[in-house]
């Protein structure tokens, strides 16, 4: 029975196996197999997980299928605040046949490890996702899978970045480095954050 449960260090050579399948940050966080390769990107991309596992505000969730293989994790990270998250990394095993809807870029396994853990932060009380799409390619970042709880939330582009720079210092809870190709910093506010939802649920009338 596939299974979901937070990742260790101890499985970074299972999440770096996925990594080693894809060939550029757009590849992987596209899921595009027909994104131009990147020169250095495998070794960034390994680079920046055991930064993040060094990180206490970072946490690792993967999916795991009949088999107990690794097919698909992602990485959220806690802002300074208790509302806002950023959804940094999300990453599949091409190679694994998961099932996806006709013509979806993302697997079922994928979106549900991404609303696994968009739930898992609203009841905690977080109301706020943030993400990095790249420009031109929005459609195939996991927030526009149907399936994908973001739909539901509030949408908004914050702030280009173009290839090559920095994002700006107040957004380095999202992002911190530089891609080669141009981004934006998206915000998705939850319509009926958890306080209002019990608010309401609670109401006699």
């Amino acid at each position: 029975m596939p299974t979901i449960r937070f990742l260790t260090p101890a499985d970074t050579p299972d999440m770096c196996a996925i990594i080693d399948k894809h060939g550029s940050g757009m590849a992987a966080w596209c899921n595009d197999p027909s994104a131009p390769q990147k020169q250095n990107f495998r070794q960034l991309a390994k680079d920046h997980v055991d930064l993040c596992f060094e990180h206490a505000m970072s946490n690792f969730w993967g999916y795991f299928d009949d088999d107990g293989k690794l097919v698909a994790w992602v990485n959220f990270t806690r802002w300074a605040d208790s509302t806002n998250v950023t959804i940094r990394s999300v990453i599949e095993d091409p190679d694994a046949g998961l099932s996806r809807r006709d013509g979806a870029w993302w697997s079922d396994a994928a979106v549900d490890l991404v609303n696994w853990g968009i739930g898992f932060f609203w009841s905690e009380g977080v109301s706020t996702f943030w993400c990095r799409l790249f420009e031109g390619k929005e459609g195939r970042h996991v927030s526009a899978h149907p399936n994908c709880q973001l739909t539901q939330y509030s949408r908004e582009k914050v702030v280009d970045i173009p290839g090559g720079q920095q994002p700006p210092k107040e957004y380095r809870r999202v992002t911190w480095s530089p891609f080669d190709d141009a981004t934006a910093i998206y915000r998705f506010s939850d319509p009926l954050p958890l306080v209002a939802y019990l608010e309401s649920a609670n109401d006699p009338t």
